[in-house]
């Protein structure tokens, strides 16, 4: 095959790919999901964009906000999968109108192509975690809140991630802004990690997003490293 041929289809196929890209992250932004994570959504994008993972897990999806953000980025990858957990029944940590958010789920990524980046996991945490054995490159816990219920995530999943492989909490700098909810637990769990040695990057936005790798100290990088 001619070579000028071969790299004008190559980047033929890229101008279209990018088009239909462009296309999805504009039905993204236009979808009005309510959401209190806002824009900051858009970081767990640049981390899976990065990080190009293989398995990612979420443990809170209601209506799909984060869910479609890290599948847009999966698919502009062209690898990798999202496990998406969550029973979509009424908690004490709803969204506001996604008690029931299964049907808002499914239609938003099918409305922005990205079912099969998506496997929808309708279960609890405790269930899901139950014959889990995927190593996890990426894991997002946005579901249970409660001090209980954060620690029994990162207890039932964090063991299954890899050694770089990084774990995302939201709401974690809640108490810096004066709200008051004596059942939030996320940010009191996640100072407990900062100060067992867990390396964590928070980013006080949108109630705040802290990174965190599970090997208190960070992941040594040199081979001689004790």
């Amino acid at each position: 095959m001619n070579k000028g041929l071969s790299n004008f289809r190559w980047k033929n196929r890229q101008l279209r790919h990018q088009l239909r890209m462009t296309a999805i992250r504009y039905g993204l932004i236009t979808r009005g999901i309510n959401t209190g994570m806002g824009q900051s959504a858009w970081l767990l994008h640049g981390l899976v964009r990065s990080l190009k993972p293989a398995t990612c897990v979420e443990i809170g999806s209601a209506q799909g906000w984060s869910t479609c953000h890290i599948g847009l980025a999966l698919r502009e990858n062209f690898e990798g999968r999202l496990f998406a957990i969550d029973p979509h029944l009424p908690t004490a940590w709803n969204d506001a109108g996604a008690v029931d958010s299964l049907p808002a789920l499914k239609e938003n990524l099918r409305r922005l192509h990205l079912e099969e980046c998506v496997s929808i996991v309708r279960a609890t945490s405790e269930t899901a975690a139950r014959d889990w054995t995927l190593p996890i490159d990426f894991l997002l816990v946005d579901g249970d809140h409660s001090y209980e219920g954060v620690k029994r995530d990162w207890t039932l999943f964090s063991p299954h991630l890899r050694p770089f492989g990084i774990a995302v909490f939201h709401d974690t700098t809640w108490e810096l802004h004066g709200a008051n909810r004596p059942d939030m637990g996320v940010p009191r769990f996640v100072e407990e990690l900062r100060l067992a040695g867990h390396p964590v990057i928070t980013i006080d936005r949108d109630c705040g997003l802290s990174m965190v790798q599970k090997i208190p100290g960070g992941t040594p990088l040199t081979r001689s490293a004790p």
